[in-house]
Formats: structure tokens, sequence, C-alpha cells
């Protein structure tokens, strides 16, 4: 294949890239003038929350209508009618997420059984091959009873959907592992010469790039809930669909490529399950919150001790996709490289001290 006719590269990209870049800046500029207080909205409050300015949560939203504007605009080439797949198996989502970042009222249950729903909608639509996974460790029985491997898959998905969201807690870390894990994919779509899977990720990654420039490190757009639950679902579509259409590469090269938002959810649900509380309570005991408040108190570090985060995490959501370009071929490697990530956030999260908690501690008993 000859890379430098630019056939993999679609240049309409760029329209919809900077159309991207104006609503992100409209909408942040609308809501710094306080536009939502003039549409009667209110304010959003999580225990989680940890930015000061009421910020609109609409970047998501802006995502995916710029992704649609351009699947209506681009002829129906074979990327563009899996993004147009994909968009479309996105509906319910995008109504319920959408729904909770502008009213923030929807219960955590509505919103895990519409991920299952985009889940089975992708494989109950896709016609093309999906990754062979009954030779894997640990799944073989499971895929091996009926329906077990779409069961399998669209757990998958709404895991990882899951993952993104919860990592979705500071400036810049959602958008730089979701960059990462596409550049990933990217990676294995060149050297596997697929330039229909070369197309649509990099076009997904440049009408996603406005966003970052606007989220990091000022914070001016958050993606919400219905932007964190979309990049996670569209990325672990591309995966599924990469693999499935490459089965000379191991399914365990997926895992490696989405093992933070894999490992942030089930050492979530592993973390509230042991102390005692709903999996669906929200906390900030994960690793990025633990981090801002170990930063936070310092007086060297306050005013941008949200930006560090992402940059000090850098290594575990960057460690993918340098591990991928040098051990996708190699199986005993692959597995490696994902016990020496787990290894890595293990250590990293335990060195961390929990200072908020800390702190609510000390607060509760000079109160008492």
């Amino acid at each position: 294949m000859n890379f430098n006719s630019m056939q993999w590269f679609n240049g309409d990209v760029l329209i919809f890239m900077g159309l991207s870049l104006f609503l992100n800046i409209l909408v942040a500029y609308a809501w710094h003038k306080k536009l939502y207080q003039k549409l009667g909205l209110k304010n959003y409050k999580a225990i989680q929350r940890i930015h000061l300015n009421e910020t609109p949560r609409l970047g998501g939203f802006i995502f995916i209508l710029s992704l649609i504007g351009f699947v209506i605009y681009c002829e129906p080439t074979e990327n563009i009618l899996l993004l147009k797949l994909i968009l479309l198996c996105l509906t319910p989502i995008l109504i319920i997420g959408l729904k909770e970042d502008i009213f923030h009222n929807v219960d955590p249950t509505i919103r895990l059984l519409s991920l299952l729903f985009v889940g089975w909608l992708f494989i109950a639509n896709f016609s093309g091959p999906l990754p062979n996974i009954s030779e894997v460790i640990f799944l073989e029985k499971f895929v091996s009873l009926h329906g077990g491997v779409s069961v399998f898959y669209i757990l998958s998905m709404a895991a990882i959907a899951n993952g993104m969201n919860l990592i979705d807690g500071v400036n810049g870390l959602c958008s730089a592992v979701a960059l990462s894990i596409l550049a990933s994919l990217l990676f294995l779509s060149y050297k596997t010469a697929d330039t229909a899977m070369l197309s649509l990720i990099l076009s997904v990654m440049l009408i996603f790039t406005p966003f970052m420039l606007l989220n990091y490190p000022k914070g001016l757009i958050f993606l919400g809930d219905l932007g964190a639950y979309s990049i996670g679902l569209i990325i672990s579509i591309l995966t599924i669909i990469l693999f499935g259409r490459h089965p000379e590469i191991s399914p365990w090269g997926a895992v490696l490529i989405l093992i933070y938002p894999v490992t942030e959810v089930v050492f979530t649900i592993l973390r509230r399950i042991f102390s005692g509380v709903s999996i669906f309570d929200p906390d900030t005991s994960h690793l990025h919150l633990k981090l801002f408040y170990f930063f936070k108190p310092k007086l060297s570090c306050h005013k941008i001790a949200n930006a560090l985060v992402t940059a000090s995490l850098s290594g575990l959501w960057l460690f993918p996709l340098l591990a991928i370009s040098w051990v996708y071929h190699k199986l005993l490697f692959i597995w490696a490289a994902i016990i020496l990530f787990m290894i890595f956030y293990g250590i990293f999260y335990t060195t961390i001290p929990n200072v908020e908690q800390k702190l609510a501690r000390n607060n509760k008993s000079n109160r008492q």
C-alpha cells in the first residue's frame, strides 16, 4: 500500500475539526457570561467535584455533533459507514447522557442500562468479524455458552465506558487516555495496512482534539457524562472492529491498549465492595483525585494542582501506547506489559496519601 498517496486521509475532517473548535469556544464563552443562569439550569453538585467555577459539560455533545456532521457531509466510503453505524448505536447514551449533563438528574442504573443497550445495538447490527476470544485464558468456558461472546463484548463496552467516566475528574486526563488509546489503534492500523481504519481513527482523533485544547490545562469546558461515555464506547467499538479484522494480532493486545480504564473500573468496584458501599456511590478515592488533593495544599502547586495531575500520570496513560508499539507481535511480552502496568498503578496508588480523607476525619474530630 502506498501511504504517500494519502488515500487514508480525508481532508474534509479539517472542516469539522474547525467546527468543533468554534463550538467549544462559543459554549465556553457563553458559560463564562453565565448563560446557564439565564436558562435556569442548576449548578452541578457532586462529591467528586473539584472545580470552583461553573463550567459547561457539553464538550462531549459538541464532539458527537461534529462527528454526525462529518458523516452526513462525506461520501459513504467504508470508514464513513463504520462511523455512521457507531453513531447510530450511540443514540441511547446520547439522550441519557445529555439529560444528565444539563439537568444532573439521571439515576446511575439508567445510565448503566443505556450503556448495555448501546453494546447490544452494536453487536446486533455489526456484520463484520469479531475478535476470536475462544482460546483466551479464563474466557473459554464463558464464551462457549450460547450468547456468551455477545454478552462478553456488551459488558466490556459498558465497562470501558464506565472506566472513562471514572477518570473524567481532572482537566485533560480522560482526553489524554482516549487519544493515547486511539493513537495505539492508529499504529496497529498502520502496521496492518488497514486504510479504512486508519482514516476512521485519525478522523475521530482530529475532531476530538479541539476539545482537548480547551479542556487542558484551563478546564474551560468538560466532556460531561455524554462525552466520557461516548468516547469510551467509541474506542471500545473501534478496538473490537480492528482486532476482528486482524486476527493475527492477539486479543490480549486489546487488553493492553485499554488497560487504564479497565484497571480503573475493576479497582474501583473492588475498592467499594471491600469498603461496604454501593458500587454506584461516587467517592474521592480515585487515583487522580488522591493526586489532586496531594498537590492542592502545597503553595507552589495550589493554582496548578488540577493540571499537574494529568502531567504526573503521563507514565500511566502513555504506557499502553509505548508498549504496544514494541510488543504487539509477541504474546508473552504483551502479558508482561499488562502485569507491569498493574504493578505501576498499584505502587502509584498506595504511595500517594489520601489527604482529602485525612482532612475530612480531622474536621469531623474537631466538630465533635
